[in-house]
């Protein structure tokens, strides 16, 4: 029966309406048969899109006033009471639109917050999955950083520059991939993050040799405009790449075909612009919001992240839209030596 009714609520709403003018005009002007409306309403209430509770809620009150100047000959009630009759009806009506609407927004509002705790369960998992990956990958990638140290020794001794450089290379992401796992142990567990002096230059160069297979495999041509040198920041290492890492690969993934880093000081702070020629922000009032995503499978915390790493080194994250794409700007104030 449930499902009967609920199936189309604005099409049995207004038969609801319909049916209740009828029987109102056929009874005596004094009696208040308008009442039954707020079934109607309820009705109405469920349906969607939203403005059709309260365009039938409407419909309802038209109607219990024009029952009086259409038959006003009905009746011997004195007119007083008509009238109290028709006040009491309106005021049924409107309380129950009221009443509705206020529930509604109730429901809606504790929907959202069902998700956002199931969102928040859902990263919680993942924490402690990151926790558990943190301590188990530490062992491995130690030894194979131990492991290519001692092949980059022996290709040295073989007299292979190819391979020398090859392994060095696997010894600098081996240790870059160990302190990304040290910087996830220490964000889990709440510990304050190693801060010392930062070069953005070279964290720019090494995020862009990280990602340099996928900007190739996408056809994506990152330039890089650096201006050398600049003022060191003050902050994690790790966790101003991850910034980089976040930008960088957002463009990439969007669709762009040429991405530009550019460096430069810019009073007592250090900028870090990444802008590429993609579709632009649809939303760049939004593009930081938690949960806000445009991918199909984004979670909508990346730059959320980004902003609150580059706040919590005294810096901001900014975003625009530029002509040909968009562009992200990251500054952060520059590092100064205290002296004695």
């Amino acid at each position: 029966m449930r499902q009967f009714f609920t199936a189309r609520p604005a099409t049995f709403a207004l038969a609801l309406v319909a049916v209740v003018f009828a029987v109102d005009l056929a009874l005596p002007l004094g009696v208040a048969a308008a009442v039954p409306y707020t079934f109607a309403v309820l009705l109405a209430l469920a349906a969607r899109p939203g403005w059709v509770g309260p365009v039938v809620a409407g419909l309802c009150m038209v109607l219990t006033v024009a029952k009086v100047e259409i038959v006003p000959e009905r009746g011997n009630t004195e007119m007083w009471k008509v009238i109290v009759n028709r006040c009491l009806a309106l005021f049924a009506i409107g309380m129950t639109t009221l009443l509705g609407l206020l529930r509604r927004r109730a429901e809606e509002r504790a929907r959202q917050h069902e998700a956002a705790l199931a969102r928040m369960g859902r990263l919680a998992v993942a924490g402690e999955l990151a926790t558990v990956l943190a301590h188990e990958l530490n062992q491995p990638l130690a030894a194979v950083c131990l492991q290519a140290d001692v092949a980059v020794h022996l290709a040295r001794d073989d007299a292979s520059p190819e391979l020398e450089a090859a392994l060095g290379e696997v010894v600098e992401q081996s240790r870059r991939a160990a302190e990304i796992v040290r910087s996830i142990r220490r964000t889990v567990r709440r510990a304050e993050p190693e801060r010392g002096p930062v070069d953005l230059n070279d964290a720019s160069r090494a995020v862009v040799r990280f990602l340099d297979w996928k900007a190739r495999r996408s056809g994506v041509s990152v330039q890089l405009k650096l201006t050398d040198p600049v003022p060191p920041v003050h902050g994690d290492r790790v966790q101003l790449e991850q910034v980089i890492f976040n930008l960088l690969q957002n463009a990439i993934e969007a669709g762009a075909r040429v991405v530009r880093i550019e460096s430069a000081p810019e009073g007592d702070a250090v900028v870090v612009r990444v802008r590429d020629t993609g579709p632009g922000l649809p939303d760049p009032g939004r593009a930081f919001e938690r949960f806000f995503t445009t991918k199909p499978d984004g979670t909508g915390l990346g730059l959320a992240i980004s902003r609150g790493i580059a706040e919590a080194h005294g810096g901001r994250l900014s975003a625009r839209n530029v002509e040909g794409g968009a562009e992200f700007t990251l500054a952060l104030p520059a590092h100064r030596e205290e002296r004695p």
